[in-house]
């Protein structure tokens, strides 16, 4: 399990005694004194002192709960010779007598990493965080056997700092020891020594302890995610991180934080499996993972139910809309244009929830998914096959229950014999890769991937749960429509009416526009383009090479692009490290460069590999005979889609047709406007007369003039069209007189207002 510490020691001991800076340098990179311990000799009498352990300690158990170290370097001056004892050994001699000589950083590293990812950690960690760019230091990792599991090792790093800072005179001319670790001098920086840094300082050190802490979590939690690694590390406590949990809405993670934490026993003690105390830590331990375990399968289980209600509610709604739209009711003329609309939506709504539906992971098909993308190659070849087998199974299965020839129904089981032996051979050969997913670790690798994918597709969902509530409003609407007592149509309209029935024929329109747009769009994406059936052609006529070539030709191109942006902060630090005359530092970066140099050469070998083998086939390509070939495959592909094609170009005219009326409508839409606005407190009404010329009025429900066309040509009228203003009659519901329709253009309508002012004050 990912493991978080990260402390800051000083020279002094437990007892209140100083350590000297050598003898601990000398300890932790395991040499003077110290340098047989990884070879199983005994332990020299000043250490076993030192770290103030028993005199009768064995080297076989200082190796097992001390660890061997497997990982040192150093950024020290010259005249240390590489050697921290030499460099910490002057810190002791030269240093103020109650100064601190050294700082020692001790950080967990993670045994799920590999000693070169956890030295990246390290290093990351150094050549990045302030406090360590301007200090000579020394850095040791030791690996040693866990003390309360003995299948797990316990990896972690030792940095010695010295808080003398490296300034600008020691860069340009280091100092001697005696004067580097001699004290400031701020009036004559010259003969006094280097400056100490107070970040640690008594007065800033929580503040700075826990900066440093959260960037050593953010570096190691950074690096799990680099190689695909599900684990995390918190400086937080378990209250704050339960906290935060809670005020992100993840309850499960918050219950499992629930906890007290473990108190510590003491190195000695925990290897010891009959004390009290370390049965009682072992105990709780299990019993949290076995509480952890339940909970994620109970949360496991929960979104499995929500899934379940979720698509319940989705298929009752379709059912439910269905049901309206389909009862047989008699709608009157004036409220069928009303009621298309409403219908019209609902249809569209259902459609929108079927396509959108198709789009939306439950909790199962997000499992399944990631166990598949977490599949070797060859695991995802068996599955794919058990899949076809599947298919052709249930094919088998519904033509032999639709079959009554008896010989027919003989070769069909014959099949699905076969079939349902190659099922089961591949479901054997799929046992492996079924119980690689019973393992913690590729649990934790499928639980990482299937919460990524539901936050992916975590849009798609919110959208189909709007689409439904759309959709059950609609249904809503519609249905009180139906419930309501529809009048009988009137004879004559109000210009009120008109304005009503034309705003719902432009609805209705752009409703019909939306849902052919959708088909246009669903169906174009299946136009093959002739370019594309040229590429196409290519890919036949080559057996799949010209396609393979061109993705490794934009792979090659993306893996470039991506480790130029992986060491452009390296390539930065090159040019910072440049401009000043220190080699170790210099030296040390264009190390570090040297994987991603190697690596570029090696893409662009690989790149010139692919573009030769691309132009090879090119000329293979550009053969007469090849050319004769992929015509005749183009020709055929393109035949067999020009159904495809012809629909869309169908659509596309319906498309421009339905964009014509929808402009016309809106025309007409401004004359009504204006009707209305002048009949406003006035009880006219208008209708179509039975004959040009006469003043009667038409019977609209008899006569052979559609509803939507009377509205059109009243609309017409409205607008001053010459052809439609004889046709409509104008009626007084107060008198009941009827008259003919006037069209009154701008200047009219001014006049008249012009004179109702008037009369109002005459």
């Amino acid at each position: 399990m990912a493991f978080y510490h990260c402390s800051i020691k000083t020279p002094k001991s437990g007892k209140g005694k100083i350590i000297p800076g050598k003898k601990h340098a000398d300890y932790i990179n395991r040499e003077g004194d110290y340098k047989n311990f990884d070879n199983k000799q005994k332990i020299a009498a000043s250490h076993a002192e030192y770290i103030n352990r028993q005199n009768d300690f064995s080297k076989e158990n200082f190796i097992k709960r001390h660890g061997r170290c497997v990982y040192k370097a150093n950024k020290l001056p010259k005249w240390a010779n590489g050697s921290a004892s030499n460099f910490f050994e002057a810190s002791d001699l030269y240093g103020r007598a109650n100064g601190l000589s050294y700082r020692e950083f001790e950080l967990a590293l993670q045994e799920e990493l590999t000693l070169e990812q956890n030295i990246e950690i390290v290093n990351t960690i150094l050549n990045n965080y302030e406090y360590f760019q301007d200090k000579y230091y020394t850095v040791a990792v030791h690996d040693k056997q866990a003390a309360l599991d003995d299948g797990k090792q316990q990896i972690h790093c030792h940095i010695m700092v010295s808080d003398k800072i490296i300034d600008e005179i020691e860069k340009s001319n280091e100092r001697p020891p005696e004067q580097f670790f001699k004290t400031y001098c701020r009036v004559n920086t010259n003969k006094g020594g280097a400056k100490v840094d107070r970040y640690f300082s008594k007065d800033s050190f929580g503040k700075n302890l826990t900066h440093f802490r959260k960037y050593y979590c953010d570096v190691t939690n950074a690096i799990f995610r680099k190689y695909g690694i599900d684990k995390t590390i918190d400086y937080k406590s378990l209250k704050m991180q339960r906290e935060e949990a809670l005020r992100n809405g993840d309850y499960v993670k918050a219950e499992i934080l629930n906890r007290p934490a473990e108190k510590y026993i003491g190195t000695v003690a925990s290897y010891d499996k009959n004390n009290p105390k370390v049965r009682n830590l072992l105990q709780c331990r299990r019993l949290n993972s076995i509480h952890e375990q339940l909970l994620l399968a109970a949360e496991e289980v929960e979104k499995q139910i929500k899934d379940y209600t979720f698509i319940n509610q989705i298929n009752e709604s379709i059912l439910d809309a269905d049901k309206v739209i389909n009862e047989k009711i008699n709608i009157d003329p004036f409220n069928f244009v009303q009621f298309s609309s409403i219908k019209n939506d609902i249809l569209f709504l259902i459609e929108q929830v079927h396509i959108k539906s198709k789009d939306v992971l439950t909790y199962d098909m997000a499992k399944e998914l990631a166990k598949y993308e977490l599949m070797t190659k060859d695991e995802k070849a068996l599955t794919n096959k058990l899949f076809n087998f599947s298919q052709k199974s249930m094919e088998l299965q519904n033509k032999i229950a639709s079959t009554d020839n008896i010989a027919a129904k003989q070769e069909l089981n014959i099949e699905l014999e076969k079939a349902n032996k190659a099922i089961s051979n591949l479901k054997v050969q799929l046992r492996p890769a079924n119980k690689k997913f019973t393992q913690p670790y590729w649990k934790a690798q499928v639980t990482k991937k299937v919460n990524h994918l539901l936050k992916e597709n975590a849009p798609a969902k919110e959208q189909l749960e709007l689409l439904q509530t759309q959709l059950n409003n609609k249904t809503v609407q519609l249905r009180k429509f139906i419930v309501a007592n529809v009048k009988n149509l009137p004879e004559a309209y109000s210009a009120k009416d008109v304005k009503v029935i034309i705003d719902n024929l432009i609805d209705n329109v752009k409703n019909n526009i939306t849902i052919k747009q959708q088909e246009y769009k669903s169906l174009s994406a299946r136009v093959i383009s002739p370019q594309r059936a040229r590429e196409m052609a290519y890919n036949v006529a080559t057996n799949h090479k010209y396609k393979e070539l061109k993705e490794a030709k934009r792979l090659v191109a993306k893996e470039k692009i991506n480790l130029e942006q992986e060491a452009k902060p390296l390539i930065n630090q090159l040019e910072y490290v440049q401009k000043f005359d220190d080699s170790y530092s210099l030296n040390q970066v264009k190390q570090q460069l040297q994987p991603y140099i190697t690596k570029y050469h090696e893409l662009n070998v690989k790149e010139q590999d692919v573009f030769t083998k691309f132009n090879e086939l090119e000329v293979f390509i550009n053969a007469p005979e090849q050319q004769e070939k992929i015509n005749s495959i183009i020709e055929g592909i393109l035949t067999k889609n020009s159904p495809i094609k012809y629909q869309c170009d169908s659509l596309r005219g319906q498309i421009s047709s339905l964009k014509i009326e929808l402009k016309e409508l809106k025309n007409l839409s401004v004359g009504v406007n204006n009707q209305v606005r002048l009949d406003k407190n006035t009880n006219f009404k208008y209708s179509i007369k039975l004959q040009t010329g006469t003043t009667s009025v038409a019977n609209i429900s008899g006569g052979s003039i559609s509803s939507s066309d009377t509205i059109k040509l009243l609309a017409q009228a409205f607008n001053g069209v010459e052809g439609a203003i004889p046709l409509v009659a104008k009626i007084d519901e107060q008198t009941d007189e009827v008259l003919d329709y006037k069209h009154l253009n701008i200047v009219d309508k001014r006049a008249k207002r012009s004179n109702a002012i008037l009369k109002e004050f005459s």
